[in-house]
């Protein structure tokens, strides 16, 4: 499997040795037919042999460019170092090639004599070459770390969100589950028809937050289903007192969204507006998909001795870090009190 892999073109192209080969094959034969026989018309075979040894040397000049100059001064904001360090190296690369120029003038090649003599146009063109040479390749360089480096951000940014995603499912508090279970061993003692269903919709649920949330994006539909039973859970557990009132609007089969970024307002809703409050409680929750994005608010009364989830909370903090990463700035996410009620609203794009 590895052999062919390797044998194959495509599998070739994957060592970076084999990139590199082919792009110093390609300079030089750019020189050769672009610059020596395009310009200079130079039809002499032994020349572009004798051209051989000087690229050793330029090759060595810009790898020392690319991994001694670049990671110590210039990837470390060291401007002037990288700027002196690296006319210095030309300096070198300049003698080295016209030594070289000198050997071959030296064991007679005609066409080096003149380019071989120690003169301001010489010297110049022997650094200019060098510059030439440096300039495009060192682009390439930073081009590709910046992709490089792109690509590790991104990396980076999925496995935050995949740790966001279990933090946002770590918030479920245990006593819900608790509470649930409870409850289902009292339907259960009185043999309650409600007690299947209590099981399904836990199974739903934990399913749910165990399987079907570990992709990006999740159906619409899905994620109203695991509200809803969750909704239904938390209303067994406070009985008639606790009405909740969905209102869903639009072509929610052909929306998708990230998974679990509604559940926290949801959960707080009851937390802060329904536990520790013993007068009848109505919850609105409305879903509107509108043209090219979706609306979510819901509405919960404030118990008249705690004080409202502000935006200070961690969950809240986790929630909105997970907006940003998502959507930027492209979002808006209100959390107002009005007339002793506390309102969440969340508008995010949809594609």
């Amino acid at each position: 499997m590895h052999s062919k892999v390797l044998h194959s073109p495509s599998g070739l192209l994957r060592h970076r040795w084999v990139l590199h080969v082919l792009f110093w094959l390609a300079y030089y034969l750019f020189y050769c037919l672009v610059v020596i026989y395009g310009m200079y018309h130079v039809q002499v075979l032994s020349f572009y042999l004798q051209l051989l040894p000087f690229f050793p040397f330029d090759i060595a000049l810009v790898y020392f460019n690319f991994y001694v100059l670049i990671p110590r001064f210039l990837s470390t904001r060291r401007y002037g170092y990288y700027g002196l360090s690296l006319f210095a190296a030309i300096l070198v690369g300049a003698t080295v090639n016209l030594l070289l120029k000198k050997m071959w003038a030296h064991y007679g090649s005609i066409l080096w004599a003149m380019s071989s003599e120690i003169s301001f146009p010489n010297v110049g063109g022997a650094i200019l070459e060098r510059f030439y040479l440096l300039g495009p390749t060192t682009a390439i360089k930073l081009a590709l770390d910046w992709v490089k480096s792109q690509q590790l951000m991104k990396e980076k940014e999925k496995q935050y969100l995949e740790t966001e995603l279990n933090f946002l499912k770590a918030q479920i508090q245990p006593h819900f589950f608790f509470n649930t279970l409870n409850n289902l061993y009292s339907l259960t003692l009185k043999k309650s028809d409600l007690a299947p269903d209590v099981v399904l919709k836990l199974s739903d649920l934990m399913s749910y937050m165990l399987y079907e949330s570990n992709t990006p994006k999740v159906p619409l539909q899905k994620e109203i289903a695991y509200l809803r039973n969750f909704v239904d859970l938390e209303k067994l557990r406070f009985g008639g007192r606790l009405t909740v009132s969905w209102t869903v609007e639009g072509p929610v089969e052909q929306v998708s969204i990230p998974p679990m970024i509604l559940i926290l307002f949801v959960e707080n809703s009851f937390k802060h507006g329904v536990k520790d409050n013993i007068h009848k409680i109505n919850i609105d929750i409305v879903l509107k998909v509108e043209k090219d994005s979706l609306f979510f608010s819901i509405k919960n009364p404030m118990s008249p001795d705690r004080v409202p989830v502000g935006p200070a909370g961690i969950g809240l903090k986790n929630v909105k870090r997970r907006l940003e990463i998502l959507y930027g700035g492209n979002y808006t996410l209100d959390m107002t009190e009005q007339d002793r009620e506390y309102v969440v609203s969340l508008k995010i794009p949809i594609c």
